[in-house]
């Protein structure tokens, strides 16, 4: 892994992407052939899908911030294991604003080519999301 992909995962994916919301930067960093596997979704999203996919997490999420606690690389492929915190404030698939807070952790795995991300596969558990802000019963346990 080379530093150069680390810091283009962290700095453009995670930070500017998600975390700041800045869609703009997405056709810098991720190629033009780019594709997001993501759960839930049966076809992978194109890079134009995938701007729209974060436009709408940041109207849901405002303040959703992530902290990559675990990045593992080898050539141009790198893994994060990524915990994000933030609060339900906008309409999300539906669901109207909740206000409360949601915590989930996921792990994604990027393909880099020279330099910009072409593929993303997406894992996290979307049905504790949807307990988390009140949408689906939680499941009972013992």
């Amino acid at each position: 892994m080379t530093t150069n992909n680390k810091d283009v995962v962290l700095r453009y994916w995670y930070q500017e992407l998600w975390d700041n919301w800045n869609i703009a930067v997405a056709d810098d960093f991720l190629t033009d052939d780019y594709h997001l596997h993501a759960p839930g979704v049966p076809v992978p999203l194109d890079r134009d899908t995938t701007k729209q996919v974060v436009a709408m997490y940041g109207k849901s999420f405002p303040d959703l911030k992530h902290t990559v606690d675990e990045l593992i690389g080898e050539g141009d492929t790198l893994a994060a294991r990524w915990t994000v915190r933030g609060t339900h404030k906008g309409e999300f698939q539906g669901i109207p604003a909740s206000g409360k807070s949601v915590k989930l952790s996921g792990i994604t795995v990027h393909h880099l080519k020279d330099g910009r991300v072409r593929e993303t596969w997406l894992v996290y558990d979307n049905m504790e999301l949807l307990q988390q802000i009140g949408a689906v019963p939680a499941v009972a346990t013992g």
